[in-house]
């Protein structure tokens, strides 16, 4: 499809995000943390900065474009079938990890195997960590991101707008990670709550849709065939040993601020997911309609919409929400790969005491890695959900049994 033209004031927007993550990442380096400062923040997050990190990393591109193209294929069972039982999933791990995990002052998750049945486990669920945390989703997205909007190859703009989001986790560690997440989130839900009712505008809202929709699309439980349902629901599973929400736990200053940051998080993201279920509905009737073209891609389908629907100005602040959602995972995630081979494999194996400064080195070393990984792992797959199911099934058959087991 062709690219959308984005205006010098939209243009501007970008840039000005892009200078800012950097800016933010130089601040935090030149206060040379220590291993745990750069690992957990000191351990010292409070509840709202946890809340803006908890609602911006989790729901990155996966969520923005994997439940578009959901609803865009199948309608209303994006919503009723898959998130809102996935968020029931959300709400049991906010219930009864925090305070067990907050209370052993773990580090990272694999450190739970290690400590429970020795280092072989440590290492093995570091591996599987990893493997998790590479950044492949996050910078397919990108890719898509950038072919829609900036009309250039995918894996061109993923690898220019991907090293961006590597360059200040490298240098600030989880505390610039934090604190752009902070700015991201709020990008991240501006842009939806206003382009969205902006969209249903434009396209005649969902009295259009139900003109086009094939039988199921109104449906709570759709006409996508059971066991597809329970294996995109079970892939959240994860979340009950997902890496990225231990390393937020293990960096708060108590379990009962994790827990309280994870609730209300939950919420945010109910109403997230829902207008990212209606903007991929939309999309579809403005496909039907003539507004976009018949051969749009189910992945592009929100990113098309929305720039179809958004004024000068405010498509820059969109294009810039969607890639805050982007690098808001992308540095956490290798943020946590990099530090499962520096604390959980180099640091056992090799060299059990290790200093901060060659921690916070082969952390770095790590993080580089880890990106590289998930490039050259991001355009092997044609979809972002097939993508999805493949990580997380890694993690879940791995560690889900022996982490709970250790824990309770």
């Amino acid at each position: 499809m062709e690219s959308t033209v984005l205006s010098s004031l939209d243009l501007g927007v970008v840039v000005a995000y892009m200078l800012g993550m950097l800016g933010i990442g130089y601040y935090v380096y030149q206060k040379a943390p220590s291993f745990e400062e750069y690992l957990v923040a000191g351990r010292s997050m409070t509840t709202p900065i946890l809340v803006c990190t908890l609602a911006s990393t989790y729901y990155g591109l996966d969520v923005l474009f994997g439940t578009s193209e959901l609803a865009y294929n199948e309608g209303l069972v994006a919503f009723f079938a898959y998130t809102v039982l996935s968020l029931g999933l959300y709400f049991i791990a906010a219930l009864v990890l925090p305070g067990k995990l907050h209370a052993e002052k773990f580090t990272s998750l694999p450190e739970i195997l290690e400590r429970n049945y020795g280092l072989t486990s440590g290492v093995l669920g570091a591996g599987a960590s990893f493997f998790y945390s590479i950044p492949a989703i996050q910078l397919f997205a990108l890719g898509r991101i950038c072919e829609v909007v900036f009309g250039v190859e995918a894996w061109t703009g993923a690898l220019v707008l991907g090293l961006i989001a590597l360059a200040y986790t490298l240098l600030g560690g989880l505390w610039a990670v934090a604190i752009t997440d902070t700015v991201q989130f709020v990008l991240m839900m501006i842009t939806l709550a206003i382009g969205i009712p902006l969209l249903m505008g434009n396209v005649g809202g969902f009295d259009q849709v139900a003109e086009i929709a094939p039988d199921g699309y109104f449906a709570l439980l759709g006409a996508m065939p059971f066991w597809l349902m329970v294996a995109y629901v079970a892939t959240n599973i994860t979340v009950l040993v997902d890496p990225g929400f231990y390393q937020r736990v293990f960096g708060a200053k108590s379990g009962r601020q994790a827990r309280n940051a994870m609730l209300i998080a939950i919420g945010i993201w109910f109403a997230y997911d829902w207008l990212v279920t209606a903007g991929g509905m939309l999309a579809a009737a403005a496909v039907a309609s003539g507004d976009l073209p018949a051969d749009l891609h189910s992945n592009d389908a929100l990113m098309a919409a929305m720039s179809l629907a958004l004024p000068s100005g405010l498509l820059g602040i969109f294009v810039a929400g969607v890639l805050a959602t982007a690098m808001s995972t992308i540095d956490s995630y290798t943020l946590v790969a990099g530090a499962n081979l520096a604390y959980d494999i180099y640091r056992p194996l090799r060299n059990p005491g290790a200093s901060d400064r060659e921690l916070i080195r082969y952390t770095r070393m790590g993080i580089v890695l880890a990106w590289a990984a998930g490039f050259a792992l991001a355009f092997l797959f044609d979809r972002v959900m097939a993508l999805w199911v493949f990580m997380a099934t890694g993690l879940s058959s791995m560690v889900l049994v022996p982490i709970l087991m250790a824990l309770f």
